[in-house]
């Protein structure tokens, strides 16, 4: 039999599709308050003036006096002072609000390991065998655990979630009446080694969604983090090429935070990339950290390497399989380049 190859074509669609997350602030006794006008009166019976209603965080510019890298210049000029006019950005709980609220949604679409594009149906048919093998495995439960700790542990909320007096995440899977509420901190970003009840439940969602092929569930999220009255918060920061200016992201002027910048965070599950792995990185073919100027995974144990060795039925650790279905559901392109 002749050795299965990466394709030319190939292509998965992405498994979690997540919303933008929208940015509110209110006060921490206030979590179970609504965010509208709209469901103020639903939930109050038409008593709209006794429901606290979350407010939309605004992006405000700022005129800034700021300074810049003072790396390389002459000696007279080393006492002087290094300001620049900076004009970006900002984002603020206002002053009478202690809490910022998150919130967004997660889709997990099943379908798992069959690729959207691929020109080499020897390919398609292995990784499809192997992939729907794997869902079988006591592996997708740890797989879904470990993006199930990612909610629990606020890790989508960035910079937000540092120095946090408190945070609470609350969880809503379509289709179940009670909601599931964590406590962050009980959830280290380090490990995913906790474990109880509604975060196993959580973790039987997304199993769910991952394994079943003409299904999906539909999870919303609702992240409360006690900042300190008019504290800064992170919205997103937009790519902006030509300027030097901070622009931040905002839906119809409401601060918020890109789908992605949170299916990033969600899809830090991989810690198999060493033996003596500190801390887990995002799924990525080779293990790239951008902030860290790291890639993890360079040789022999990276995406496309495993991929072929796993269709080719060489023996790969159940922990290897497990980053390779976590890059599937990440979605891409991962077709062979040009030489």
């Amino acid at each position: 039999m002749s050795k299965i190859t990466l394709p030319n074509m190939l292509a998965f669609e992405r498994k979690f599709e997540t919303s933008d997350a929208l940015m509110f602030s209110g006060g921490w006794s206030d979590k179970e308050k609504p965010n509208t006008i709209e469901q103020a009166v639903e939930k109050d019976k038409g008593e709209k003036e006794d429901a606290v209603i979350w407010q939309p965080i605004k992006i405000i510019p700022r005129l800034n006096r700021s300074t810049q890298s003072a790396h390389g210049i002459n000696d007279a000029n080393k006492i002087k002072p290094n300001p620049v006019a900076a004009s970006n950005d900002d984002a603020n709980l206002p002053s009478e609000h202690d809490t910022l609220k998150v919130s967004f949604t997660l889709r997990i679409i099943g379908n798992l390991g069959l690729p959207f594009s691929c020109n080499q149906p020897d390919f398609e048919t292995a990784i499809t065998q192997k992939v729907n093998e794997f869902k079988q495995s006591a592996m997708i439960d740890e797989l879904a655990k470990r993006y199930a700790y990612n909610i629990a542990n606020g890790r989508f909320l960035w910079r937000n979630r540092i120095g946090a007096e408190e945070i609470t995440i609350v969880v809503n899977i379509k289709g179940q009446d009670n909601a599931l509420t964590f406590n962050a901190y009980d959830y280290s970003l380090n490990n995913f080694e906790h474990n109880n009840g509604d975060l196993q439940i959580l973790s039987e969602a997304i199993k769910r969604g991952l394994i079943e092929d003409d299904n999906y569930v539909l999870i919303s999220v609702d992240a409360f983090v006690k900042l300190g009255n008019g504290q800064h918060v992170f919205p997103s920061q937009e790519m902006n090429m030509n300027e030097k200016r901070k622009v931040l992201f905002k839906i119809k002027d409401q601060a918020a935070m890109h789908n992605v910048k949170i299916g990033n965070a969600l899809r830090t599950v991989d810690n198999w990339y060493s033996d003596d792995a500190e801390f887990p990185i995002a799924a990525e073919p080779y293990g790239a950290v951008t902030q860290r100027g790291q890639a993890y995974r360079k040789s022999k144990n990276d995406l496309y390497s495993l991929m072929v060795d796993w269709v080719n039925d060489k023996d790969i650790e159940p922990e290897q399989q497990a980053y390779v279905v976590s890059n599937l559901i990440r979605g891409g392109v991962f077709s062979k380049g040009g030489s």
